[in-house]
Formats: structure tokens, C-alpha cells, sequence
């Protein structure tokens, strides 16, 4: 077999359609990979979005006079918190929310 007998082979392996199909096994592998990943992604913003809430509730239990910098960052957190209910959202994760999904 020449060196160019296998350039050809790595050329058409490039091509959509010259492979060949997983077997079971590493299809149901895969899908476990992508489901821990899931959670760990859920978890992450699950734990942005509760130190954004602490925030949130912090800068909120202000009775007396807010700072403009301070009535800023309420607003900035509470779109925070929107982004993250959405990111959430995204991938599926609609129990913290009471969504059906």
C-alpha cells in the first residue's frame, strides 16, 4: 500500500457518511457522558443562581436609604437571576421552578 493509498482513506473519512456506526455500547456511553455533564451544568448555574439570590435578598431587605451604586446592582442581579432561570430553562431542567416539563 503507498503513502497515497492512505491520504485517499483519510480524505474519505472526512466525508459525512464514510464511517461507521457506534456499536450499542459506546451509544448508551455517550449518552450517560452527556446526562452527567447535564447535571453538572445544572448544578453550576443552580449555584450562581443561589448566590445571585442571596444577593439579591441582601441588597433587598435594605429599609433605609439605598446608594444609586447599590440600587444598580439590585437591578443587574435581578436580570441575573432572569438569565440564569432561562439558561436553566434551556437545558431542560425545569423542577427548580415547579414547571411541568
Amino acid at each position: 500500500m503507498a503513502i497515497t493509498d492512505l491520504i485517499g482513506a483519510l480524505e474519505r473519512a472526512d466525508r459525512e457518511g464514510d464511517t461507521a456506526p457506534l456499536p450499542p455500547a459506546a451509544v448508551a456511553a455517550l449518552a450517560r457522558a452527556e446526562a452527567t455533564l447535564a447535571r453538572w451544568e445544572a448544578a453550576d448555574l443552580l449555584d450562581r443562581q443561589a448566590a445571585a439570590t442571596r444577593t439579591y435578598l441582601g441588597l433587598a431587605a435594605s429599609t433605609d436609604w439605598m446608594a444609586a451604586g447599590e440600587f444598580d446592582r439590585l437591578l443587574d442581579t435581578l436580570d441575573e437571576l432572569a438569565m440564569y432561570r432561562q439558561q436553566i430553562a434551556a437545558i431542560g431542567w425545569t423542577e427548580p421552578f415547579g414547571v411541568a416539563a
